[in-house]
């Protein structure tokens, strides 16, 4: 695995490399390792977009999370939005739950240009708020720790309520992941061998239901 270099760092190095080709070669560069990323994130800003906009024209939103890097089944995607929405009684009707399913900040094992281009990306969906929890795969939890957007878990670790669950610490030696069980997983609809990891997110909207949907997640209500 190669060495972890800086996101700025990286910048730094290609507008370095950058500025010493000429008009023929840059273009060429650009067309080669650049064009694909800012659609991308062009991609990124209208959802975002979509995001704001849905929000504030239908029911309102007030939880969001994301599967990164694995697919769920559409049984999966209404347990962790409708059907969570249902168990949290009538106060909840006109409001609604959202889930990005197989969101694009997976790219441990992609093209370095891929790399810096979908941590952009990432940063930008957590800095806008859009998503109180994201359950990763193993391999996708440890890549984006460094980030520091976890919430510690703390609170829950130390209570005998979740006593049955298993928690694991990310690579700051703080606890802020949830092991994923077999039956949780059969919940979700996911149907591969990779650990997944459930971690809050740090954000300031709709925090109240981080326990409600943690209770939901791991202890069936």
């Amino acid at each position: 695995m190669d060495e972890k270099i800086p996101l700025k760092e990286r910048i730094k190095k290609e507008k370095e490399k950058f500025s010493k080709f000429d008009a023929a070669t840059k273009k060429k560069y650009f067309r080669d390792y650049y064009l694909i990323p800012c659609i991308l994130i062009i991609a990124v800003i209208v959802f975002v977009c979509w995001f704001v906009f849905d929000f504030f024209s239908s029911k309102k939103t007030v939880y969001s999370g994301a599967t990164v890097g694995f697919l769920i089944s559409d049984d999966g995607y209404q347990y962790l939005t409708s059907d969570f929405m249902d168990s949290l009684g009538s106060g909840y009707k006109k409001k609604k739950v959202e889930l990005s399913r197989d969101t694009v900040m997976t790219t441990y094992d992609e093209a370095q240009n891929d790399k810096m281009t979908m941590e952009m990306a990432f940063t930008s969906q957590i800095t806008a708020g859009m998503f109180q929890y994201a359950i990763f795969t193993k391999s996708g939890f440890d890549h984006y720790a460094g980030y520091e957007f976890y919430m510690p878990l703390d609170e829950y670790s130390s209570s005998e309520k979740y006593s049955s669950m298993q928690f694991i610490r990310s690579s700051d030696n703080q606890i802020s992941g949830i092991l994923l069980s077999e039956e949780v997983k059969n919940k979700i609809g996911y149907a591969g061998d990779e650990e997944l990891v459930f971690t809050l997110l740090y954000t300031d909207e709709h925090k109240d239901l981080n326990t409600p949907f943690i209770d939901y997640l791991f202890l069936g209500g």
